[in-house]
């Protein structure tokens, strides 16, 4: 609501407010609940020695099979992600770097998506995860939503 009333304020109008505000954290304040606010998601394409891609079965979801992640905390995305995966299951990845960042909605998010390799540990199940498979390009388990089976294949095959 506050941000939609700032927006209707003259830009001109805004800047001079904030020019001329005298304590940062009022500032900053202000600033923050003007904004429109969004979630950010990590994600990860991690594969074995193999080459196989890590797929986690999400105990939650329609369409279960999809690759590991989640939502970020106050935190580094790379945190955030090593973080997730070693909640979820168990294992310790390496994150060679980011490999696409998309928008979407429901809700408003930016998720950031990365790449590397399972480096250690051993799976264990939780309340999101019954179970992990690598599985090699093309020989997706039953449940593995398209748009991640097209999203794997855009940044693996280049």
């Amino acid at each position: 609501m506050f941000a939609k009333i700032m927006n209707m304020l003259p830009r001109d109008l805004l800047v001079f407010l904030y020019k001329h505000t005298p304590f940062v954290g009022l500032k900053n304040w202000i600033v923050y609940r003007a904004q429109h606010k969004f979630l950010v998601a990590v994600l990860g394409i991690f594969t074995n020695e193999a080459g196989q891609i890590l797929l986690l079965n999400h105990v939650y979801r329609k369409e279960p099979w999809g690759i590991p992640g989640g939502w970020m905390e106050l935190e580094k995305p790379e945190d955030g992600l090593k973080r997730e995966v070693l909640e979820e299951t168990g294992l310790e990845i390496q994150i060679d770097g980011i490999a696409k960042a998309l928008y979407n909605r429901n809700p408003n998010r930016v998720d950031l998506i990365f790449t590397g390799k399972v480096i250690g540990g051993t799976f264990k199940p939780c309340s999101e995860i019954s179970q992990i498979c690598f599985c090699n390009m093309n020989e997706w388990p039953a449940g593995m939503p398209v748009s991640q089976q097209k999203l794997i294949k855009e940044i693996l095959i280049k």
